[in-house]
């Protein structure tokens, strides 16, 4: 987290501005606070679903726009060629997970291919938080909007910024548990098998349904 004075703070995304400069306890278990923790998770928790949507986007004509040829007789219209951004983008989000697909693969065999890959990372994840360098990097081909010394590499997060999949967050029934106002949100799990988070807009508090033996999963159902 950051002081008022920061640059970053209040910022959800500092681009590398500053890495945190006021303490908060680290999350047991790791080295890490609640916050970067499920930051980082859920970001790998969606790549399949951005890879897929990438693909998807890629085989419509991602962002391109029609254009019509005009000659004296009647021409079909066309679309424009795919936005290159794209097909970038899509490389770069599974080279990040250390997966491949081919030319022709379909959305959702591009999405199996990103949940396997990034099921491998997340299966390694306790490890990976209690690893100062690993988290690191991991964070660093993540998390930024923008790498300064490789600006043209597409992070998971800024394809997510480019090509947002569609919010299905909503707000919980009862105020946040770390500042008392009605700012928590709850994310519920991209698919079967990873957690429904609960964060909140105003301040560092965030948790998962796994947390404290299910603990904050029944808080929140109750107060539903």
């Amino acid at each position: 987290m950051h002081f008022a004075t920061c640059p970053a703070y209040g910022a959800d995304d500092p681009d590398g501005t500053c890495t945190g400069c006021a303490p908060v306890d680290a999350r047991d278990g790791a080295l890490v606070c609640h916050r970067c923790y499920g930051k980082l998770r859920r970001r790998l928790e969606t790549a399949p679903e951005i890879a897929a949507h990438l693909r998807r986007l890629a085989r419509t004509g991602g962002s391109a726009k029609r254009y019509d040829r005009e000659s004296h007789g009647r021409m079909p219209r066309r679309m424009a060629p795919v936005d290159p951004d794209v097909l970038d983008a899509l490389r770069d989000v599974l080279d990040t997970l250390n997966a491949t697909a081919t030319a022709d693969a379909t959305p959702d065999e591009v999405h199996e291919i990103a949940l396997g890959a990034a099921g491998a990372v997340l299966a390694d994840y306790d490890a990976i938080v209690n690893d100062a360098g690993a988290f690191a990097t991991w964070w660093q081909v993540t998390m930024p909007t923008q790498l300064p010394d490789w600006p043209e590499f597409w992070t998971i997060a800024r394809a997510f910024a480019r090509w947002p999949l569609e919010d299905r967050s909503g707000w919980a029934a009862l105020p946040c548990p770390g500042c008392d106002l009605r700012m928590l949100r709850r994310i519920p799990p991209a698919r079967a098998g990873v957690p429904e988070w609960y964060v909140c807009s105003s301040c560092e508090w965030e948790r998962n349904d796994t947390d404290d033996d299910g603990l904050w999963a029944l808080v929140i159902a109750d107060a539903a």
